[in-house]
């Protein structure tokens, strides 16, 4: 496939309703496919006060390449969710090595300071939206997430997560 430009974007929201609308037009806004996968989860803070995951989606992407995509960009900016979400999806020591390398590629090329902006902006709303977007600009992104009071993406970083995923899972 080789490098293809990826996003990474988090909004938050008011309230569940609200980003239940966004979290829809990530897949009402046009077709997805193998090689343009769009992948998100619609997060909300629940009585505790902690971010849990209520919702998710994948387009495009194997079962096991999906689940690592998703959970390697919330592992960079919610852990605690991320590695939940990869602990009920992966099972085997391969798929975690191909997870890890995704992290490794959002971490070592996504500068810090936005990093922690996509973090704190989880945490300050009621809701949130994390996509992930192969293929696709930011401003295609960023215009499915209307709806939010915040928002802060990535560039489209060229980089070929796939191949990454594959990689690191066949040398486990």
């Amino acid at each position: 496939m080789g490098d293809q430009p990826v996003v990474l974007a988090v909004a938050s929201y008011p309230s569940r309703a609200a980003a239940d609308r966004d979290f829809g037009a990530l897949w009402s806004s046009e077709p997805h496919c193998e090689s343009s996968p769009v992948t998100a989860a619609l997060v909300e803070k629940g009585s505790s006060g902690e971010l849990e995951m209520n919702d998710c989606r994948s387009s495009g992407a194997g079962l096991a390449w999906g689940i690592a995509l998703l959970g390697g960009a919330l592992i960079t900016v919610a852990a605690p969710i991320g590695v939940s979400y990869l602990a009920s999806g992966l099972s085997s020591s391969a798929e975690w090595a191909g997870a890890a390398a995704i992290v490794g590629r959002f971490w070592h090329h996504i500068p810090r300071d936005k990093l922690r902006s996509m973090s704190n902006l989880l945490e300050a709303g009621q809701a949130g939206v994390v996509v992930v977007a192969i293929a696709h600009d930011s401003a295609h992104v960023m215009a499915c997430l209307s709806g939010a009071t915040s928002t802060v993406a990535s560039e489209s970083i060229p980089l070929d997560l796939a191949a990454d995923f594959a990689r690191a899972a066949g040398q486990a």
